[in-house]
């Protein structure tokens, strides 16, 4: 007791950072090959300049030791993203994909499968295309079990014309109904960022692993208004979720936030159950493959601003971030999609959900400026110039700019994304499990 929480750092030498992670189904492992090569020879090295503790301080000291190149990401346990096929009768298991696109494009899908109502493991497949100036387009599938098709290693689910491809290296999405025409690639291999949220952070029984953390992406999509199909680059971000209790008795509300500037992409969740409970959590992910995550403090969850509106369902202002790992704003601005999921649920097994609860999703615009806290200690991320991108692709989308790089350390915070003149860098996920005092 006493002792400051320290952030976790995945891949960067770190004497206070513990083993991070606790579950079983996103990240990776490296596997190294082959025999080291020779050595290149060293070119004449840049004067550095240097702080030595001898000097008074601020003193520059000039060196010519040329600076150590950023280390890899330390090998991590691969997360196993396959289907759990629960049995108890309030079970339920979902995959949420977010997908934004260079062409101005948003895609959002989930995979559902419940065991509410008659028999189990029934699927349900909602989408919505979104392209900027238009209506979302929505596009759905639901299946009992008898009549969808899953592989033996639960990782393709075959929902009539929903397809969802979990096999690594390379995760797919495809859609193919007679309006709407998707498919969308996106890099899964062993190695990519991805993360388990903690048990502590979460309510009994319940789980979340974060497959992907703003994975490259590429593929087409082909709406109604369009000729021909569109070829379009961008980033997913790909989280699985199950329980084996009810999840309305568990949560009052859900939001997860999906960020991404330059040279990091970001994934929060914030939850509240239907009492006092809440909590706050959120993983970021370098270009070059890092993982830091939030350390768990119950004393200082998320603090969450006034609701813009009011109502049933009421959408918080943003949430301000404040732990031993990250601090800053995220504000929440335009809506561009509310709806109720149990609209896509086919009878009988809508009839048997909203006994307990009468669910609406909304997606919103968000303005995220994170920062790596790095007042208790915490290693600074690789300098600029020291790793290469990801996806080496630009972002041209009009909702979420680049974002400036981080220029040298001024500061005890190292800014992690920044939105460009106050304009959207992420978007909110809120899902409503019951109208606001209804339990």
């Amino acid at each position: 007791m006493g002792r400051t929480a320290r952030p976790r750092v995945r891949g960067i030498p770190n004497p206070w950072a513990g083993l991070a992670l606790t579950g079983s189904l996103l990240l990776a492992s490296v596997a190294v090959a082959g025999a080291p090569g020779p050595e290149p020879a060293l070119a004449d090295p840049e004067p550095v300049v240097e702080t030595h503790a001898a000097s008074a301080p601020g003193t520059p000291v000039m060196s010519n030791v040329p600076r150590l190149p950023t280390p890899p990401p330390a090998p991590r346990p691969v997360l196993d993203p396959a289907a759990r096929l629960l049995s108890e009768d309030e079970a339920s298991e979902a995959w949420t994909l977010f997908i934004e696109l260079d062409t101005g494009h948003r895609i959002t899908q989930r995979f559902l499968l419940t065991n509410v109502g008659p028999g189990e493991h029934s699927a349900v497949a909602v989408g919505h295309l979104v392209e900027p100036g238009r209506a979302p387009y929505r596009y759905e599938n639901g299946r009992r079990r008898a009549r969808w098709t899953l592989s033996d290693d639960r990782l393709f689910f075959d929902i009539a014309a929903s397809h969802l491809d979990l096999h690594r290296p390379k995760g797919e999405l495809r859609i193919t109904k007679d309006d709407i025409e998707i498919r969308m690639f996106f890099d899964f291999n062993a190695h990519a960022p991805s993360a388990r949220v903690p048990s502590a952070a979460l309510p009994p029984d319940y789980h979340v692993d974060v497959l992907a953390i703003g994975a490259p992406t590429h593929g087409t999509i082909l709406a109604p208004w369009m000729t021909t199909p569109v070829e379009a680059r961008g980033q997913a971000w790909l989280v699985h979720t199950w329980t084996p209790r009810e999840e309305a008795r568990l949560l009052a509300r859900r939001t997860e936030i999906y960020g991404s500037g330059s040279e990091t992409s970001f994934y929060g969740i914030q939850l509240r159950g239907n009492g006092d409970w809440t909590s706050g959590w959120s993983v970021a992910a370098t270009a070059g493959g890092h993982v830091i995550e939030s350390t768990i403090n119950v004393a200082t969850p998320w603090g969450e601003r006034t609701a813009t509106g009011s109502g049933a369902y009421p959408t918080p202002g943003g949430f301000d971030l404040s732990d031993s790992a990250f601090s800053g704003p995220i504000a929440l601005d335009r809506e561009w999609l509310r709806f109720d999921p149990l609209d896509v649920i086919p009878q009988p097994f809508r009839w048997f959900i909203r006994r307990s609860s009468r669910p609406q999703e909304v997606w919103a615009d968000a303005r995220i400026g994170v920062s790596l806290s790095s007042a208790s200690g915490s290693p600074s991320l690789p300098h600029p110039g020291e790793t290469t991108s990801a996806n080496g692709s630009v972002n041209t989308s009009p909702w979420r700019p680049q974002a400036p790089s981080r220029g040298k350390r001024e500061t005890d915070e190292e800014t992690l994304l920044l939105p460009a003149s106050g304009r959207p860098n992420g978007v909110a996920s809120i899902t409503f499990l019951n109208p606001v005092g209804s339990r």
